[in-house]
């Protein structure tokens, strides 16, 4: 513990870790107010949301339909677009932090990778890449970076800056372009449906081996801010969830699915509570062991939208996003939320999830829905969530002892 507290104070004390944190604080608000947008959406003005479906919303609140498109824009514009600040923010404290005019930069960051994710539609109209757009926050804080350092090398402080900005520029874009054309080359890898195919042809403990990979891969991703090969929410529209599905309305019961072992069953009923990282339980630990005053002020704000598995606020304003002290846990608990929740279904001491559930479900209920009202399920959840907050409990205490180490007040986190 002592020496992951001091690499963490030497990595939080960094210039690259002064770049993102700032970059990061920046975005929170974006993302924060694009995260209550997302909720109010799907959950309560969708007619198949949760709460929509539970209160019957969409009948009697009038305006509900202008009510959402609106919720929806402000969405599309802020998380749909998030990886766009990135590049901006990036690219701006980078030049910064090296005593550079940082607007300009900024700037160019935001031209990079604008040109980076441009795609032709067959309309022959501009289009830009939703998955780099809303998934490639990871790129767009290394093109954002990238560009400010360009524009520290190529900039000199003291000539007229307007003339120097040509050389840059013109290299930034033509080093984007050729990215573009990479990734035009590389395509789209449909890793969701490679998933769902393996489930459905291999062994049950082999299913169960990769549906746990696979889980700790979309959680170590998306520590990266990075999209992983399971989504936010559970679709059961793939082979093996329609094959569960299916055998469940037959029988009449979810006891006997042939498919135990899914990212449905696993993955989506018991280990993405708050979304991934199972926030939900970092929320609490957060508020029942953290002192410091921002901290707590985040987790209070993100506790609406974690409740519906968006954890989008979180990631950015502790932040948990590339912050090495909170990977362990981050990774640990849904994996551990996983497994006990296998060795319950192989017993057969728990039905798996298999009936549909509204879209914005909170994470403990997914289960206790989708099995058509198991208690059983949903005492699990509430067993697993305690549990995840002790995880969490020490990395949170030590997350303390490093921001004072470092010398970090709580308004500058």
């Amino acid at each position: 513990m002592n020496k992951l507290l001091n690499i963490s104070i030497r990595f939080y004390s960094s210039k690259i870790m002064l770049i993102l944190r700032d970059t990061l604080k920046m975005m929170f608000p974006i993302m924060l107010l694009g995260s209550f947008a997302e909720v109010i959406k799907g959950a309560f003005l969708t007619p198949t949301g949760f709460m929509a479906t539970l209160f019957k919303i969409t009948k009697w609140l009038p305006y509900n339909r202008d009510l959402a498109w609106i919720m929806g824009s402000i969405f599309h514009c802020t998380i749909d677009m998030i990886a766009l600040y990135g590049a901006f923010g990036a690219a701006y404290y980078t030049a910064k932090v090296y005593g550079r005019k940082s607007a300009a930069a900024g700037a160019v960051g935001l031209l990079s990778f604008l040109i980076i994710s441009f795609q032709l539609s067959d309309s022959g109209m501009p289009n830009f890449s939703p998955r780099l757009m809303s998934e490639g926050m990871l790129i767009s804080l290394v093109v954002g970076y990238v560009c400010g350092r360009i524009m520290v090398k190529l900039v000199d402080v003291k000539k007229d800056e307007l003339f120097q900005l040509i050389k840059p520029v013109a290299v930034v874009i033509v080093l984007s372009a050729i990215i573009n054309m990479i990734f035009g080359l590389v395509g789209r890898l449909e890793i969701p449906t490679y998933v769902a195919s393996f489930v459905t042809q291999h062994t049950q403990i082999n299913a169960l081996l990769y549906v746990l990979g696979m889980g700790l891969l979309t959680n170590l991703l998306s520590w990266m801010a990075f999209g992983g090969p399971f989504t936010n929410s559970p679709s059961f529209s793939d082979n093996a969830s329609l094959a569960n599905m299916n055998a469940a309305l037959k029988a009449g019961s979810a006891w006997n699915v042939p498919f135990k072992f899914t990212d449905t069953t696993l993955y989506h009923s018991f280990a993405n509570f708050g979304g991934t990282g199972v926030v939900l339980a970092f929320i609490i630990a957060i508020l029942l062991f953290s002192k410091k005053v921002n901290n707590r002020r985040v987790s209070k704000w993100s506790i609406f939208p974690a409740i519906f598995n968006n954890n989008y606020a979180m990631m950015l304003g502790i932040p948990i996003l590339f912050n090495p002290i909170y990977l362990i846990p981050f990774l640990l608990a849904p994996l551990v939320n996983m497994i006990l929740a296998a060795v319950l279904l192989a017993l057969r001491w728990i039905p798996a999830a298999t009936y549909p559930v509204p879209a914005g479900t909170p994470g403990p209920l997914i289960a206790f829905i989708g099995t058509n009202g198991n208690w059983l399920t949903l005492i699990l959840g509430v067993i697993l969530i305690a549990l995840d907050v002790l995880i969490y409990m020490p990395f949170v205490k030590l997350a303390d002892q490093i921001v004072e180490e470092a010398g970090v007040t709580d308004e500058e986190i």
